[in-house]
């Protein structure tokens, strides 16, 4: 079955196809996109995905087809069409359609899309079962908090991870532990959350924000500060963040056991305040 999609404005389906061979994030990668996942029809900090792609599309100066208020009735139809209740929401917002060049010219129109899918979240057992990571060189581009879609580096270091039998990359350069192909990445230490911090090497995750957050409200002490590469083997927990996984342990780093092999007490901790905020979370009213 086809999912709903929509594209500039209007409604149809992704059995359509409806994005023309010289759009710029087509050719380019000139774009930035959001994932956020919803829940009963409940969008999950919605608005937070809204405000990190406003950004985005202001560092690369891109126009914002949206508003809040536009964006907010834009989500609030697509999943009252959608005909499943737990799913993600993919955004994505291109430069636009124009004659191919590297040179584009000033007030292109944007070209805007959204689309529900159907995603199956990770249950209680794989949430304390944890996953198994590797690490790998970063190869991105040097804006990484920036939601581009070249994804390329991401891609290929997520496939290394796949055939190590693995399920996430941690991405590491001159010697430093940025974060995960497609998560942020925290380690624990004698109690206390350590993190890289928010600069151009890493992306603002949203989940990342949040875990903070909760951290620092139960007394938490949270470090956010460049980790090294040689720090992974002398840890007492790891996780990841992201919007799909929510908190999920690392039990193991490219074959060598974190902890015990098991979900650590911080981690655990962590995992039931998240769980706590996505089942509490409201979704945004729209302003008509």
């Amino acid at each position: 079955m086809a999912d709903v999609l929509y594209f500039n404005g209007r409604f149809t389906t992704t059995d359509e196809r409806v994005l023309g061979v010289e759009d710029r994030g087509f050719q380019f990668g000139d774009a930035v996109y959001e994932v956020f996942k919803f829940l009963g029809k409940r969008p999950i900090l919605m608005l937070d995905h809204f405000h990190r792609l406003e950004r985005g599309l202001h560092e690369i100066d891109i126009r914002n087809p949206w508003d809040e208020a536009s964006f907010i009735r834009m989500v609030e139809e697509l999943l009252a069409r959608t005909a499943f209740r737990e799913g993600i929401v993919y955004i994505q917002v291109s430069r636009g359609e124009g004659q191919r060049a590297h040179f584009y010219p000033d007030n292109m129109r944007p070209t805007a899309l959204a689309y529900s899918r159907h995603f199956v979240f990770p249950d209680a057992a794989k949430k304390e079962r944890g996953i198994h990571v590797i690490t790998t060189a970063d190869l991105r581009w040097k804006q990484c908090h920036v939601k581009s879609v070249n994804l390329l580096a991401n891609a290929l270091a997520k496939k290394k991870a796949q055939r190590a039998g693995a399920h996430e990359a941690l991405l590491v350069e001159e010697g430093i532990v940025r974060e995960g192909a497609s998560a942020s990445f925290f380690v624990v230490r004698r109690g206390n959350v350590i993190t890289h911090p928010l600069d151009e090497h890493i992306l603002p995750g949203v989940v990342r924000d949040r875990v903070i957050g909760l951290a620092l409200t139960a007394k938490i002490r949270v470090d956010e500060r460049p980790l090294r590469e040689r720090e992974l083997f002398d840890l007492d927990e790891a996780f990841i963040t992201s919007t799909t996984m929510g908190v999920m342990p690392v039990t193991e780093i490219d074959g060598r056991v974190i902890g015990n092999s098991r979900r650590g007490e911080v981690t655990e901790q962590l995992q039931r305040l998240f769980d706590a905020v996505e089942a509490q979370e409201q979704p945004a009213p729209a302003r008509r």
